[in-house]
């Protein structure tokens, strides 16, 4: 029996808004109002990840996906119940091929984490841990711009905010508490490349 709020529930919704997507094409707009009705865990859950796919090693794309995150994620600390997005970032348009083929590769990911997660230690998936996540998130999707100018190097600040996103989906506290680990490595690791490359001058 499928969980409810299952991710490959949220990846299957997208991927109806594609097909049906007019002329070859789908707005970022319908992307979002696909998974408005899903909540705060899914669109942190789902956008991240699609940066790991082929659509995002598209140039422009993770700066767009960390620029609508951070939007979303400030909605989420001020309390609103539904997401929005900017007019101008709605009408972009991406290929809907490209985006069915990033959702078809997350699939078997998606299927294996719906078989793995679920409801643990929920306290720490509460509204505190929420919050305490969306300025942790914040902070990550600060330095993804700069990161994109490095191959790959995006993925990991996404990869931790695709977990805050997958513990608010399934209140998997687990989850949450490795969200905020993997962001002090993140920190950390960052300040011991600055230090290394800092005392590596002459």
């Amino acid at each position: 029996m499928q969980k409810d709020g299952a991710l490959g529930d949220v990846i299957a919704e997208l991927e109806k808004a594609a097909k049906e997507s007019r002329n070859g094409r789908i707005g970022v707009g319908q992307l979002v109002d696909a998974l408005d009705q899903r909540g705060y865990g899914a669109v942190l859950a789902v956008l991240p990840l699609i940066e790991i796919t082929p659509l995002g090693g598209i140039p422009g794309v993770p700066t767009a996906l960390a620029l609508l995150l951070a939007i979303i994620t400030t909605r989420l600390l001020m309390g609103y119940e539904h997401f929005y997005a900017p007019d101008w970032l709605r009408r972009r348009q991406l290929t809907a091929a490209k985006v069915l083929k990033a959702l078809k590769w997350l699939k078997p990911i998606s299927a294996r984490i719906d078989a793995t997660l679920n409801k643990r230690l929920s306290r720490f998936a509460g509204s505190a841990g929420r919050r305490a996540a969306g300025i942790v998130i914040l902070g990550l999707l600060l330095t993804v711009p700069p990161l994109e100018l490095v191959p790959f190097a995006t993925t990991g600040p996404m990869v931790v905010i695709a977990l805050f996103g997958l513990g608010m989906l399934y209140r998997d506290g687990l989850v949450m508490l490795s969200g905020f680990a993997g962001a002090l490595l993140a920190v950390l690791g960052g300040l011991w490349g600055a230090g290394t490359f800092g005392g590596a001058a002459p």
